[in-house]
């Protein structure tokens, strides 16, 4: 029987889980191999940490705003404006 639309796989939820234990083990040892990469080159270090920030930080989404249409005419505060119309 096939599994539901959307549902998470069986072996990918095992997979997770496994990942999630291994990398919670490993804290101590992942975070000694950053400040050793930090100490000896810098470059290497930032480009470990910019590669680990998107399992961090949200991804971004597109978002758009519906606006009413503006108004054809001017706000009457420019109708005192002391500049001429652009011909």
């Amino acid at each position: 029987m096939p599994r539901k639309k959307g549902s998470l796989n069986q072996t990918t939820r095992e997979t997770k889980e496994f990942l999630n234990l291994v990398v919670k083990n490993e804290h101590a040892r992942i975070e000694a191999a950053l400040l050793d990469l930090f100490e000896t080159n810098k470059a290497s270090y930032l480009h470990a940490i910019t590669k680990l920030l998107p399992f961090i930080t949200p991804k971004a989404s597109e978002v758009h705003l519906h606006t009413p249409d503006l108004p054809s005419k001017m706000p009457s505060w420019f109708d005192d404006s002391p500049m001429e119309p652009v011909k």
